[in-house]
């Protein structure tokens, strides 16, 4: 995890204000814990690709945030209210439970509440977009759309496990994958289950196209020039796509695409090939490329998830 800025205020008597590492790990704060670093104004840290922005506002305060194609928010209420627009030229009040997505890339002014506190999440949208995909099982992309949901910063700091004879302060990389994946997950998820969830992570259909031409013949060398035709996109807005939308390369879909493949032969009953004929018919040539492929994608070999699927069949 990466500090990149904290600000507090000394009050006579006042102790050390809490370490940065534990304030960060402290994302779902409880009412104790909030009211023990009341001096704490601002704590900002780096988890993977995400910006974690707590805030505190003694006094009525004014924040503008502006989204665009590489970068979204979340504005997360802990404590207090703050006002937004409403899209009719009003405005409205929104407090903890519920959140405040900034995608549609526009500037957007919050004035919050003296005495409000929050939680200010900065993603890049290609992270959100690669989820969705993950998630829905087939390429999305995130709309340019401001949207409030229900979702709480308990949500965005969710179970990380710290085992007691662990310090907080002694944890390092692993919790920090751990949180950036579950949050970002649990955001998806939520936003997924939103009645307007079409609206909001509508298909990448130029991906999509291209994903189908790919699955229809696995076994081809696919490139972006051969997949323009069909996606209706240049070669430089599809490969953008593919990274945007599925977080991977072209190349790096195709091989998945074959690796899943030969999995699925692999457990099949009625599949006789050997595992060097299915290596040649996926278009990986020698099955020694095959094997430290897959083992890298499914963490183990193809022969042991044919045994695996045998004694799964026997049993």
């Amino acid at each position: 995890m990466q500090r990149i800025s904290a600000t507090t205020i000394q009050s006579p008597g006042a102790g050390c204000p809490p370490a940065a590492l534990a304030a960060a790990r402290s994302l779902a704060p409880s009412p104790q814990a909030m009211s023990e670093r009341t001096a704490i104004l601002r704590q900002r840290f780096r988890i993977g690709r995400m910006d974690f922005d707590y805030r505190a506002f003694p006094r009525q305060r004014a924040v503008a945030l502006t989204s665009g194609d590489t970068m979204i928010h979340v504005v997360l209420p802990i404590a207090g209210s703050m006002l937004v627009p409403d899209g009719s030229g009003g405005n409205g009040r929104l407090g903890a439970g519920s959140a405040l997505l900034l995608a549609a890339g526009s500037r957007t002014t919050c004035i919050w509440a003296a005495g409000s506190r929050a939680l200010m999440l900065h993603i890049p949208r290609a992270a959100v977009q690669a989820e969705a995909s993950r998630a829905t099982g087939e390429p999305r992309r995130l709309a340019a759309i401001d949207h409030v949901f229900g979702w709480s910063a308990a949500q965005a700091g969710t179970a990380l496990p710290r085992p007691a004879a662990v310090s907080r302060l002694e944890y390092s990389g692993l919790d920090d994958i751990l949180l950036e994946r579950r949050t970002l997950a649990d955001l998806v998820s939520t936003l997924l289950e939103e009645p307007m969830a079409a609206t909001l992570f509508p298909v990448a259909r130029s991906v999509q196209r291209a994903v189908e031409q790919i699955r229809a013949n696995p076994q081809h060398g696919w490139s972006a020039h051969d997949l323009v035709p069909v996606a209706g996109v240049t070669v430089g807005t599809l490969r953008r796509n593919f990274r945007t939308c599925l977080g991977v390369t072209i190349t790096q879909h195709v091989q998945q695409i074959r690796l899943e493949w030969v999995r699925l032969r692999l457990e099949s009953q009625t599949e006789s090939r050997s595992i060097s004929d299915l290596s040649l018919a996926a278009g990986f040539g020698a099955s020694g490329m095959l094997n430290r492929a897959y083992q890298r994608h499914f963490g183990e070999t193809p022969s042991q998830t044919r045994a695996r699927a045998f004694r799964s069949r026997r049993g």
